[in-house]
């Protein structure tokens, strides 16, 4: 599926009071050596949430070299759990988790491992009231919990004023 198609897909899901707001966006570095690029979400126009190709590697390679020598597949599934969790990616695999998304329930959005699909479950405008006075979690990744405050009728008062 195409960015644009896939992107359009994504926004169309988005709850009343972030549609405009919030974009999905993605661009390549195209006189880059090897053309890769970005992933980021904005709001109003500013950066919230950003994921680069080169920032991925880098984090894992630096993991890698915390575990020294040759790694086996429990390692490889603990560094890439671990940067599951602090929410890089590299884009590509980010789009491939958003494409999925489109087949999944909230539920299993809002239990997905990505930081980035939990936040999209949180935009979705399935997630109701109900199911969002649930989520609060101090422990949950900090654009997820960015997200959040922005379905919360209270915030939203604030930000109308």
């Amino acid at each position: 599926m195409k960015w644009t198609k896939l992107k359009q897909l994504i926004e169309a899901r988005f709850a009343p009071e972030v549609i405009g707001r919030v974009q999905v966006q993605t661009t390549r570095y195209r006189y880059a050596h090897d053309h890769e690029g970005e992933f980021f979400v904005t709001l109003d126009g500013k950066k919230i949430y950003g994921s680069t190709y080169y920032q991925y590697w880098k984090e894992r390679v630096a993991l890698c070299d915390e575990h020294g020598g040759e790694l086996s597949s429990e390692d490889e599934r603990e560094i890439e759990r671990e940067l599951r969790d602090r929410g890089v990616a590299d884009h590509v695999d980010l789009h491939r988790a958003m494409f999925e998304s489109l087949n999944q329930s909230i539920e299993a959005m809002l239990a997905n491992s990505i930081p980035l699909i939990r936040a999209l479950g949180v935009l979705d405008a399935r997630c109701g009231k109900r199911r969002l006075t649930k989520l609060d979690d101090p422990n949950e990744h900090e654009f997820v919990r960015y997200v959040f405050q922005l379905r919360q009728p209270s915030v939203q008062a604030l930000l109308a004023c």
